[in-house]
């Protein structure tokens, strides 16, 4: 292997290093570092013989996090795995490098002449015995965990060597980086911070300084990038247009409106915690989902919903909660019908209990909020809900007057309160209520003390659709929220994530509270989704086109029920068509509602069909092939991984074909590793490394699938426990198990797609028709075959299989000949007739 330069001087370095030179006139990390390590040369630790135990604490800790720029967050020390313990694991979420600490006074013997060389032979260094077992020891770490690195060091010396390599050599016949000492450290500067320093791993430079490898060569160009007008836009009919409107205006739209009536609350309701019959995730990952919440709060967390009903202790608590003076936790995930359910609480469920209430709502869905205005922001809202929902203007004069009644009092018996000057008094006074007014987060506590006090009437606070706004902000708002429950008059509802939840009872807000929670989980979306259409028929049959449309629409009342029936068919009777929508919302009864109303109007869809047949006597059937190119495809001609609500699973980041089955494969061995016993539903990063570099990828490509998995939401990163760990969704197993398997899927995802081979490339063009398509995508499928025989399909381990998915894709394509083939028929046999 040629030798790395050694850049001496600082201005050679700085070509390469950029991070050397001054930022802003204060020292650099670069700079810094190196300082910290001339600290280090220094101390007289150094040489003292100390223990292992010294060593790691005292100058590879220092090594690390002083020298090296690394976060002693990026680091889990004295993890156990095996019965053994490793002293220190970097990187996170991926784990870069272990380091195994040795007593300092346990050199590495080399071999005369070999210091001040860097690039030196494992093999080399394995002649010293003690040298030997500490490199054996770190590699059995290495590969245990499929960690890339391993590191030796006794706090003055240092040898680093790739442990887990899929270029065909053995870890133990490659070569390692050495320093001899913290003085050629010192001296080498560069070189150490140019390999080892958190920078310096992010870009991979020690590989391609032992291995001696570039970086494989980039994916090639998509399909898609050789169509000009790519993604194009769906062209609607006036008819589709419209229903497009409508659906907005019936569907989408009327959860969203803070005034929605009394009937739409009670009519659409779904009630939650009822267990998906239609997920691919088994019943034990999805109870999972909430049951290591339930384990880390004392006492518990008790079901917002019960079989019965609304779970009786929530209601008890929203009177008691005032008196225990701390806020009720409402823990769901995103879109589990959390402002539904409450709506429904108070409309209904507790509606006597509330009767005297005073409600709040805070919706932090729409608005931006800043951290910093949230006292403000909570303060204005409630003030104008106060005025306009129940007559009571906080700044009126007389309601000011009587609030600081106290005050005013007091005040008269000061030396400004004295009457004999009524204007001056009246002015100092106007003063000393000013000054009240100005602190109008406590000048609202007041008046609904005040109200309290004079009405028995007690705010209900709601702070609404936090878990819109980043983890930082939903912790913000809980703190807000336990302030107001404990100086405040009332009861607080606040909802938050269970990813926030464990975050910040591990080391944020919440741990520092003892807390109330109920979980509020997903109620069934093809239950929410049947109400949602039945609702909307009601209204147009019980008011006609005129009460409930806008004007000079193409289609009437009676078009809109037919179209509706046809809905609402599917939804009873199709049970592929609740599999599909029920998996790829993932509970989520937002995305769900938005899959229907991605459907309705769709240009993929044929309303006029629809229509035809209603007048006919009877209720068309939805094709399952038309939802799934409604909700892939969305407003456009051809699929967009940005604007598409569909993951493509068969991109690839590198030349290499068989990446095609990697994300796949990291979400058969996710789903099959979280319904294992004893997981809690949770999948380590470091098992999905391990299992992607056991069959042959490296970490950059297990990193960018993982990355564009957890930006799918096909798996949910939480780092609450070391390491990270990712969870399954029903998304990513619907996607690789059923998906996959669907020619109207399969054909979208060919033009987003790289084909690695060029001969199969050549082939793989843009068409149109329905014919050219299913020729088009045996073409794609017979490539997939092609590459799957590369990945080596005869290992045990892989979860994801190819070919037996392709076998069911070729059964999905003959059924789409089939019907084309049937359709060619019918229209020559029209022709023909016509003619005749």
């Amino acid at each position: 292997m040629a030798a790395s330069p050694r850049f001496r001087d600082a201005g050679t370095a700085g070509m390469l290093y950029p991070w050397i030179f001054l930022i802003g006139g204060r020292m650099d990390p670069y700079a810094s570092a190196r300082d910290e390590l001339q600290k280090l040369v220094s101390s007289p630790t150094v040489g003292s013989g100390a223990n292992e135990d010294t060593t790691r604490l005292q100058l590879i800790d220092a090594l690390l996090f002083n020298c090296l720029g690394w976060n002693t967050q990026d680091a889990t020390t004295e993890d156990h795995h095996n019965g053994s313990y490793v002293d220190y694991i970097v990187g996170k979420p991926a784990a870069q490098f272990i380091v195994e600490a040795k007593r300092e006074g346990i050199p590495f013997t080399l071999p005369a002449g070999i210091t001040g060389r860097h690039a030196v032979s494992v093999p080399t260094l394995m002649e010293d015995k003690s040298t030997a077992a500490a490199i054996h020891q770190v590699l059995g770490y290495c590969q245990e965990r499929g960690v890339p690195v391993g590191i030796i060091s006794n706090g003055h010396q240092l040898a680093a060597f790739f442990a887990s390599r899929q270029d065909g050599v053995p870890p133990l016949k490659g070569e390692a980086l050495v320093f001899s000492s913290l003085q050629e450290m010192y001296d080498d500067f560069n070189m150490l911070w140019g390999y080892l320093s958190k920078p310096a791993v992010s870009t991979k430079n020690l590989q391609r300084y032992l291995i001696g490898r570039k970086s494989r060569a980039l994916a090639p160009e998509k399909l898609a990038n050789s169509i000009s007008h790519y993604p194009g836009f769906r062209k609607r009919s006036e008819l589709e247009t419209d229903l497009k409107m409508l659906g907005q205006l019936f569907i989408q739209d009327l959860e969203q409106e803070e005034q929605i009536s009394d009937d739409f609350v009670k009519d659409c309701y779904c009630a939650s915690g009822a267990l998906s019959q239609y997920s691919m995730l088994s019943r034990e990952v999805l109870r999972a989902r909430y049951a290591s919440a339930a384990a880390a709060v004392a006492g518990g967390i008790e079901k917002a919903s019960t079989k019965k009903g609304v779970n009786p202790k929530l209601t008890a608590d929203m009177v008691t909660a005032a008196l225990s003076r701390r806020p009720i936790i409402l823990l769901g995930d995103v879109g589990v019908g959390k402002s539904m359910f409450l709506r429904h609480l108070i409309r209904v469920d507790a509606k006597d209990v509330l009767k005297n209430s005073l409600i709040l709502y805070v919706n932090f869905l729409r608005e931006p909020v800043f951290v910093d205005d949230l006292p403000m922001y909570i303060t204005e809202r409630m003030s104008d809900q106060l005025e306009s929902d129940h007559g009571i203007d906080v700044h009126d004069r007389s309601f000011v007057k009587a609030v600081y009644n106290k005050e005013i009092n007091k005040f008269k018996r000061t030396i400004f309160g004295d009457e004999s000057d009524p204007d001056e008094y009246k002015k100092q006074e106007r003063l000393m209520l000013a000054g009240h007014l100005s602190k109008e987060f406590e000048h609202l506590r007041r008046s609904l003390e005040h109200i309290r006090a004079t009405s028995g009437r007690s705010p209900l606070v709601i702070l609404d659709n936090i878990d819109q706004r980043p983890p930082e902000f939903q912790e913000s708002i809980f703190e807000t929220a336990h302030s107001i429950a404990d100086s405040w008059p009332g009861t607080v509802f606040v909802a938050i994530r269970p990813s926030t939840f464990f975050q910040s009872r591990s080391r944020g807000a919440l741990a520092a509270y003892q807390t109330r929670m109920f979980t509020i989980e997903p109620a069934r979306t093809d239950q929410v989704i049947m109400k949602r259409l039945d609702y909307a028929r009601a209204k147009v049959v019980e008011s006609g086109a005129a009460g409930v449309f806008p004007q000079n629409l193409s289609i009437d009342d009676a078009d809109l029920v037919a179209y509706l029936n046809a809905l609402i068919k599917a939804f009873k009777y199709d049970d592929e068509l609740k599999s599909l929508i029920d998996n790829m919302s993932a509970g989520n009864t937002r995305d769900a509602l938005m899959f229907l109303f991605t459907f309705i109007g769709s240009g993929y869809v044929s309303t006029q069909r629809v229509l035809d047949v209603a007048n006919a006597g009877r209720v068309y059937t939805v094709p399952m092939h038309e939802f799934i190119r409604a909700i892939v495809f969305g407003d456009y001609d051809y699929f967009s991984p940005e604007a598409s609500a569909v993951c493509n699973i068969f991109d690839i980041t590198t030349n290499d074909g068989r990446e095609h089955f990697l994300l796949p494969n990291i979400l058969a061995h996710s789903q099959r590793v979280a319904e294992s016993a004893g997981s809690e539903g949770l999948v380590s990063a470091a098992s999905i490394y391990s299992f992607g570099q056991s069959v042959g990828f490296s970490q950059e490509q297990v990193g960018a699938q993982l990355d564009r998995a957890v930006k799918n939401n096909l798996l949910v990163f939480s780092g609450s426990v070391d390491g990270g760990s990712y969870r399954p969704t029903s998304v990513g197993s619907y996607l690789h198990r059923k998906l996959a398997t669907s020619f109207s899927y399969v054909d979208a995802m060919i033009v987003d797609t790289p084909i690695v081979d060029p001969s199969v490339r050549r082939n793989i063009r843009d068409v149109h028709s329905i014919k050219e398509r299913i020729q088009r995508a045996k073409h794609f499928q017979a490539y997939l075959d092609k590459q799957w025989e590369i990945f080596d399909p005869s290992r045990d381990e892989i979860p994801f299989r190819w070919d037996e998915v392709s076998a069911q894709l070729t059964s999905d394509i003959e059924a789409a000949e089939f019907k084309a083939d049937a359709a060619t028929q019918k229209r020559n046999e029209s022709a023909t007739n016509f003619w005749k």
